[in-house]
C-alpha cells in the first residue's frame, strides 16, 4: 500500500503540479500492478516509511518505519537515508550521505522503486515513464512479459511471410528460491538486475530480452537458425555463472538453465505453441542437472552441429 499526502490532480493530464516553478514528481515503477498518481514533490520535507506518520508511507517489510527523506532546498531536491535496516539507493548506488536528485534518477526504498522527474514540461516527461512501464519491467529493465508476447506475434506474422526461421528462449535462474530463503528477498532482487545485466551485454541485433516472470525470462531472435539460438543461449548460460553476483559482501554463485525451441517459418504457429516447446525444453535442462542448454533435434544437414554444441553445453 502506498498512500500519497498534499497531492492535487490536473484534470487535462492526470499529473500532479508542484508549487514550485519547476514540476517535481515521485513515480513509482516497480512494483506495480497499474498506473498509480504520482506524488507531487512541494517545498517542503517529506519522510518516506513504514511508519504512520510518514508523508509517504511504504508498508513493504524491505522499508523501515523512517526509511527517507526528501527536502527541498533552493531549486532542488535532495534525499537522505535515515539509517534504515536495507538501505536507500539512487541509480543503484547506496546512499551514504545527503545527495542531489537529478531529473530522471531512479530512487530505491528497500524494494520500491521510484522515478525522480524534474521538468517545466512534466506532462510529457510523465507519459514517457508511463509508456516504459507498459513495456519495461521496473525492477530489471529489461522488457516485460506484456510487450514480448506482442513483439512474438508480430514477428510470427513476419516469419511466416517471409519463410524465415525465429528462436526462442525460455531461461530459469536456478535454485533462485534457496537465494531468497538464504539471503534475503532483496538479495534476490540483486541477483535478477545482475542477470539482467549480464544476459543484455552479450545480445546481438535481432536479439530481445524479456522478464517472463518471476526467476523466469526469455528471449526472441528473428531470422535465427536453431544454431544461432542455442549459440545464444550458451552465451546467456557462460556470463551467468563466470562470476558470483555480490549482495552486503556476499558471494552469490549463480547458474541458469535455458529451452530453446526454433520456429522455421513455413507453417502458421501461435505464440504460446513456440513458448510451451521452449519452456519443455527448458524443463528438461532442469531436470538433467541444470545449468545447461537444452534444445530440440532437427532431422536435417545441421543436426550434427547442433548435437556438438549441445556436448559441449552439457559437459559444461
Amino acid at each position: 500500500m502506498v498512500t500519497f499526502r498534499t497531492t492535487r490532480l490536473s484534470r487535462s493530464f492526470g499529473v500532479v503540479h508542484s508549487a514550485a516553478t519547476t514540476s517535481c514528481l515521485l513515480v513509482r515503477i516497480y512494483p506495480l500492478e497499474g498506473v498509480e498518481k504520482p506524488l507531487d514533490l512541494a517545498a517542503e520535507k517529506l519522510t518516506i516509511g513504514r511508519d504512520s506518520g510518514c508523508s509517504l508511507r511504504l508498508s513493504a517489510d524491505s522499508v523501515s518505519r523512517q526509511h527517507a527523506a526528501i527536502e527541498w532546498e533552493g531549486d532542488d531536491h535532495f534525499v537522505t537515508d535515515l539509517q534504515s535496516t536495507n538501505g536507500t539507493f539512487l541509480n543503484e548506488r547506496r546512499l551514504v550521505h545527503r545527495e542531489l536528485l537529478k531529473n530522471g534518477d531512479r530512487v530505491r526504498f528497500g524494494n520500491q522503486i521510484f522515478k525522480y522527474l524534474k521538468s517545466d514540461q512534466i506532462e510529457g516527461q510523465f507519459h514517457e515513464v508511463v509508456f516504459k512501464m507498459m513495456t519495461t519491467d521496473g525492477l530489471t529493465s529489461v522488457y516485460n512479459r506484456r510487450y514480448f508476447l506482442e513483439v512474438m506475434d508480430r514477428e510470427i506474422i513476419q516469419s511466416y511471410r517471409s519463410s524465415s526461421p525465429l528462436c526462442v528462449i525460455l531461461m530459469d535462474l536456478d535454485r533462485f528460491k534457496s537465494v531468497n530463503d538464504t539471503y534475503g528477498h532483496l538479495a534476490g532482487d540483486a541477483v535478477l538486475v545482475e542477470f539482467a545485466r549480464r544476459a543484455k551485454s552479450v545480445l546481438r541485433s535481432g536479439e530481445l530480452l524479456a522478464r517472463y516472470g518471476g526467476e523466469e525470462f526469455a528471449m526472441i531472435l528473428t531470422r535465427a537458425s536453431l544454431e544461432d539460438g542455442v549459440a545464444a543461449a550458451e552465451r546467456v548460460r557462460q556470463i551467468t555463472a563466470a562470476t558470483p553476483v555480490m549482495f552486503d559482501s556476499n558471494p552469490i554463485p549463480i547458474t541458469v538453465s535455458l529451452g530453446v525451441h526454433c520456429f522455421d517459418g513455413l507453417n502458421i504457429r501461435q505464440s504460446d505453441e513456440l513458448i510451451a516447446a521452449a519452456d519443455s525444453l527448458l524443463y528438461q535442462a532442469k531436470r538433467l542437472g541444470r545449468n545447461q542448454v537444452q534444445f530440440e533435434h532437427q532431422e536435417d544437414e545441421d543436426a550434427s552441429i547442433c548435437q556438438i554444441d549441445h556436448q559441449m553445453t552439457s559437459d559444461a
